[in-house]
This record gives C-alpha cells, sequence and structure tokens, in this order.
C-alpha cells in the first residue's frame, strides 16, 4: 500500500522520536529536522510505502550525526528482556493445550515491541495479559493443514525482542513438522529496531532456521529489490510468513499467498483494511485479504481467542 499524507507526519514524528532518544543536542537536533522537512519536501512518493519513505528520512539522521545505528543498544536490550523470560514462556507453550498455537500467539503478539509508532509498548503488556489476546481474523488451521505438508517455510522478521518468539514459534513448528525446511530473512542495514543478522546469531535464530539478509534496506520488503538469494527463497517456499506492519505494507499487493501476522498499529492502515486500530491478524492475503477489497471480511473481534485454548475453526 502506498503512503498517504498522514504517513508523513508520522515518519516526521519518528525523527524527533529518534533525537530525543540519540541524545544529540539541540542544535544537530534541530538540523536534523530541518533537513528532514526539506528532503520530505523533494520526494515524489505517490508510488512510493511508508518504510520505504521513512529510510530516506533516517538517512538524513544518519548524515548530520554520523550514527547509522542508533537503536544497536536497544534492540539488544529488547531482545535480553524476552530471553530472559524465555523458561516462563516455554512452560506456557508446553502446557498449552495446543502448543504450536500457543507459540503462534506469542510470535502475533510479540509484534507490539515497536519503536515506529508513537505508542511506546508496556512490557506489562508483554508478560502479563498475553493469556486474553482476541484475534481480529484467525487462519490458524489453515496455517496448520498447509503445514502438515510444508517442505519450506521463509519468515520475514520484524523487530527485536519480537523475534525471540519467533523462535518459540520455529521450534514448535519443527516439532508438529520435522521435515520443514526453514528460512528466517532479515535486514540488510540497521532499520529502527528491526532485526539484523547479528541480533538473529544473539537469541538463536541460526540454530533452528537458515538465517538470511533479503537485502531489504528499510523497516519492509520489496522483492524486486531483495538480493537474488533471498528472491529464490522467496518464490520456491510452500508458506510465506510476514511479521510486522511494515512487511505488510510492501508486500500486501503480492500475488503469492502470504500469511501476514502482526498488529495494525496506525489509523492510515486500520481504514485501509476496514479494522479498528491495535486489531491482531494471523491472516493468509488470498482469504482476508483478497476478499477484502477491503470488506466482507472473516473478522472475530469479540470472540475471545486465548493461547491456552484451541482456537475456533
Amino acid at each position: 500500500m502506498f503512503l498517504e499524507n498522514y504517513c508523513i507526519v508520522c515518519v516526521l514524528n519518528q525523527i524527533i522520536r529518534l533525537c530525543d532518544f540519540s541524545g544529540i543536542d539541540g542544535e544537530q537536533k534541530d538540523r536534523v529536522f530541518k533537513e528532514a522537512l526539506k528532503k520530505a519536501g523533494g520526494i515524489d512518493y505517490e508510488q512510493m510505502t511508508s518504510p520505504q519513505f521513512a529510510e530516506k528520512l533516517y538517512d538524513v539522521f544518519t548524515e548530520v550525526t554520523g550514527e547509522k545505528d542508533p537503536y544497536k543498544k536497544l534492540r539488544k536490550e529488547q531482545n535480553d528482556m524476552v530471553l530472559d523470560k524465555l523458561d516462563f514462556f516455554r512452560e506456557k507453550i508446553s502446557s498449552a493445550a495446543d502448543p504450536l498455537y500457543c507459540a503462534a500467539i506469542y510470535a502475533l503478539a510479540g509484534n507490539i515491541i515497536d519503536y515506529g509508532t508513537d505508542r511506546l509498548f508496556d512490557p506489562d503488556e508483554i508478560f502479563c495479559r498475553f493469556e486474553n489476546i482476541e484475534l481480529a481474523v484467525n487462519d490458524y488451521e489453515e496455517f496448520k493443514k498447509r503445514l502438515q505438508k510444508g517442505k519450506k517455510l521463509l519468515i520475514l522478521g520484524d523487530n527485536a525482542g519480537e523475534a525471540v518468539f519467533d523462535r518459540l514459534f520455529i521450534e514448535e513448528i519443527r516439532t508438529f513438522n520435522p521435515a520443514v525446511e526453514i528460512f528466517y530473512g532479515v535486514r540488510s542495514k540497521p532499520a529502527i529496531n528491526d532485526i539484523l543478522k547479528e541480533d538473529a546469531e544473539y537469541i538463536g535464530l541460526d540454530k533452528v532456521a537458515f538465517v538470511l539478509e533479503t537485502g531489504s534496506t528499510f523497516a519492509g520488503t520489496v522483492i524486486s529489490k531483495s538480493t537474488e538469494e533471498f528472491q529464490k527463497i522467496y518464490h520456491s517456499a510452500d508458506i510465506i510468513i510476514s511479521k510486522g506492519q511494515g512487511n505488510f505494507e510492501t508486500l500486501e499487493g503480492a500475488d503469492e499467498d502470504i500469511l501476514f501476522v502482526f498488529k495494525v498499529k496506525c489509523a492510515v492502515v486500520a481504514r485501509h483494511m476496514n479494522l479498528p486500530l491495535g486489531s491482531l491478524l494471523f491472516a493468509f492475503n488470498r482469504g482476508f485479504l483478497k476478499n477484502h477489497a477491503f470488506g466482507g471480511i472473516r473478522v472475530n473481534a469479540l470472540r475471545s481467542s486465548a493461547v491456552s485454548a484451541h482456537p475456533a475453526s
């Protein structure tokens, strides 16, 4: 989906938050914002997604400050925050009626760990509210059916911290179908707090999946701009799982059947999808999204899908 005027304001707010987070002085902050405004005004964004637009303004921050990876320390903190609770989450998963579903819900709800939105996440929301998660669209049964016969699975990663939950999800996928070959795509350069290859190795993702860089230099995935290696994996995968809103914004028009797993974090995406802000989706694009137009959707916003229970079919 292409960006709207509201997206420009959102990205500029991201730049302000980045300046505050990095602790640069007032003079540098003013220069970053003025240069970002100037660059934003000169970009032809009519055929551009929000993550691609954001990259250009984040580049301004790097040009002014020289800092190429301002969120590196934060990514480690976010990963450690979940790693420190790994035994707790493994116990919750193993004791669930359907461990694979429980792990899938953790991987979905972990998408709240995001510094690209104006609402920063609350750690208590991760550790205390997972058991009452409600999904707006739930294609778990279809996913499980496909996974039974799947030979090659590709997951497109998103944020640090969230990726630790992806590792737990992959562990359960391997238990459910030991024969499936699993690939995990990561960004090729820093993009907000999105996971990089070094982060994936730090949290042990390389022990449960083949980790590869997609070639993406922003918080999304455009297949035509990806590496040749990644494109081969993408086009040969039986199942593609796209994590996060940035990947949705850049892939929602793809011809391939993709399972989108994310939280709707902004009003523009919510309006585009005709869903409430904050909706959680575990949705194949050829089901929910293709038939959307965007109407006639299969919404289950009122029915609870607790991680300890098996989902309704």
